[in-house]
């Protein structure tokens, strides 16, 4: 007994689970991330191949989906309400972020060779950033867009704007529908898990508080059958719709995992990790800059085997670890994260819900 004490946790909240979704997800957009700049840097990436095709259905889905269940009540406020409780602070968080990544780059080495790096120190790109979103913040652009999205299609039928979402999702994550900037075409990708999350919160956490070990297993072996094929035959993922099936898989999956999950000892840290999902998304990036432009004079590293996985693998860790102890000082200056001007001393009702579900 005295074991299991030891493996098995005993004080878990009820909604503990969502962090630790959170916390992979963000750990698989860092990795993701890491493996661009080191591409770009010239270092050999080989080793995670089609695999990515898999691993890319999961953390935005999540993230979108339980970001959503958190925007359940906008429908009932007036704009006003809707402005400065979500709207201000996301839109505040997008441009400020978008000028300091500006900035960065203005001073740092730029090694992404991608349309990212091209436009990070471009003014044209920055004075557009409203109607042409940036690549590395295009997150909080689409919740900024979203949420006024949903909040418009308060009186329509639920159904409309799922439906509608569905369709537009299928046709982006086929590349049909490809608008050549990589916030607007994951927008059109995602904005089906927000408006889902938010109609339906109630029955998605009382279907993850009421998951059988039996029915997540069942989940899970439906997503490796899915995974399976996809990743002998990638070119399924580009039919409409089969990416969409697969990403409602991989976050069904994920949930009922997590569910069982958070209550292992081991797996602590990725709810600690979990619920600064906002500060590690913030300044990620830059740390990623950092740490690979010294890798590209080490051209030893690409003789390394499985380099791609081992380079990934570690450099993930550091950063999710430098991001978190970086930002445990930045957030000590409150205007990095929180819309300043003209609030009211009620920090807890007026933070984003970014924080807690992004």
């Amino acid at each position: 007994m005295g074991a299991a004490n030891r493996l098995i946790r005993s004080d878990v909240g009820r909604r503990e689970w969502v962090d630790l979704v959170k916390g992979v997800a963000i750990i698989m957009i860092v990795a993701y991330h890491t493996t661009l700049f080191l591409a770009s840097s010239g270092l050999d990436v080989a080793g995670i191949g089609r695999v990515k095709v898999v691993l890319e259905l999961f953390p935005m889905a999540a993230f979108f989906l339980i970001t959503g269940t958190f925007h359940s009540r906008v429908t009932s406020w007036s704009f006003g309400d809707l402005w400065r409780r979500r709207l201000r602070q996301y839109l505040y968080l997008y441009v400020l972020w978008s000028v300091i990544r500006f900035l960065f780059y203005l001073i740092a080495p730029n090694i992404r060779s991608d349309g990212a790096g091209q436009t990070a120190s471009d003014p044209l790109a920055l004075l557009g950033i409203l109607i042409w979103p940036i690549s590395s913040y295009w997150f909080i652009y689409a919740l900024f867009v979203f949420t006024a999205v949903y909040w418009l299609f308060r009186r329509v039928p639920a159904w409309v704007l799922i439906a509608a979402s569905a369709i537009l999702s299928a046709l982006s994550s086929s590349g049909i529908l490809d608008a050549q900037n990589v916030g607007i075409d994951r927008m059109t990708e995602y904005l089906v898990f927000f408006v889902i999350g938010a109609h339906f919160h109630r029955r998605i956490y009382q279907a993850v508080d009421t998951v059988t070990p039996w029915k997540a297993v069942l989940i899970t072996v439906g997503f490796g059958a899915f995974a399976v094929l996809v990743t002998v035959v990638p070119a399924l993922a580009r039919v409409p719709g089969v990416a969409l099936v697969g990403q409602f898989l991989a976050v069904a999956t994920g949930f009922a995992i997590a569910f069982y999950a958070v209550r292992l000892v081991a797996l602590r840290w990725l709810t600690y990790v979990g619920v600064r999902t906002l500060n590690i998304y913030l300044v990620h990036t830059f740390v990623i800059a950092l740490v690979v432009a010294p890798l590209a004079l080490l051209p030893a590293l690409n003789e390394l085997p499985g380099r791609g996985l081992i380079l990934t693998f570690v450099l993930t860790a550091v950063v999710v670890a430098l991001s978190i102890l970086i930002t445990r000082y930045l957030t000590r200056v409150s205007w990095l994260f929180v819309y300043p001007f003209g609030r009211r001393r009620r920090n807890s009702a007026e933070r984003t819900p970014a924080a807690a579900g992004d």
